[in-house]
C-alpha cells in the first residue's frame, strides 16, 4: 500500500527530530538540552516536536535510546540451537562480543541515558522493561538448555539464572561505557563467556 506525502513528511520530520536530539543530547547532556533546542537543530517547529513527542523532551529520548536498543535487541534475538557446551561457548562468546562492539558504537549516548536512568522516573521505568526484556531472552536460553540435558543444573530456574547472567554482562558493558575499567575488552569477553558457559553447562 502506497504511502501519501503527508505520512512521507510526517516520518521524515520524526527522524529529523531524533537525529537532531541524539546529536544535542551527546554534545549538552540531557539537563541541559530542551525542546526549543531540538526543533531549532532538526528545522522544525516548536509545536511540530511536540505534535510528535506529546510528553516532550522525555519522549524525544526514549524514542533515541529506543533506535539504539533495538540493534541490542538483534543480537539477543539471535537463534539459540546449541547443541554443546562447546557451541554455546562459541554462541556466548560471539553475543557478548557484539553486544561490547554496540556498546563501544553508541558510548556517547549510552552514558547520557546512564545518567538520565536516575533523573526521570520514565526512563528509568524504560531501563527495567528493557532489563525484563533482556533477562527473559536468557531466561529462554536457560529453558533451552535444561530442556536439552545439557544444564551443569536441571533445576536451574530461568528466571533466576536469567538475572544472574544477564547483570553479569550489563555491570561489565556499563564499566566498559562509563570508563571504570581499564581491563582490554577481549578478557572481559572472554571471562564472560567462560563464567556464563561452564556455569549453565555440565
Amino acid at each position: 500500500m502506497k504511502r501519501d506525502r503527508r505520512t512521507d513528511r510526517a516520518i521524515q520530520s520524526r527522524e529529523k527530530i531524533i537525529n537532531a536530539a541524539k546529536q544535542l543530547f551527546i554534545e549538552h547532556g540531557y539537563r541541559k538540552t530542551t525542546v526549543s533546542m531540538i526543533s531549532m537543530q532538526a528545522g522544525v517547529g516548536y509545536g511540530t516536536a511536540y505534535n510528535h513527542f506529546p510528553n516532550g523532551k522525555d519522549d524525544i529520548f526514549l524514542a533515541v535510546i529506543e533506535e539504539v536498543m533495538d540493534e541490542f535487541y538483534e543480537i539477543a534475538n539471535n537463534e539459540y540451537t546449541v547443541s554443546s557446551k562447546e557451541e554455546a561457548y562459541q554462541f556466548i562468546y560471539r553475543n557478548v562480543e557484539s553486544l561490547f562492539s554496540l556498546a563501544n558504537k553508541h558510548q556517547e549516548i549510552l552514558k547520557v541515558f546512564h545518567e538520565t536512568i536516575w533523573l526521570s522516573s520514565s526512563i528509568h521505568e524504560k531501563w527495567e522493561d528493557i532489563s525484563q526484556r533482556f533477562i527473559i531472552r536468557v531466561g529462554r536460553n536457560v529453558e533451552y538448555a535444561v530442556e536439552k540435558g545439557l544444564a551443569r543444573n536441571p533445576d536451574y530456574d530461568p528466571d533466576i539464572v536469567g538475572s544472574v547472567l544477564f547483570y553479569t554482562v550489563e555491570n561489565n558493558l556499563w564499566n566498559m561505557i562509563l570508563g571504570k575499567t581499564q581491563k582490554e575488552p577481549d578478557m572481559i569477553i572472554k571471562n564472560i563467556a567462560e563464567v556464563y558457559t561452564n556455569g549453565l553447562y555440565k
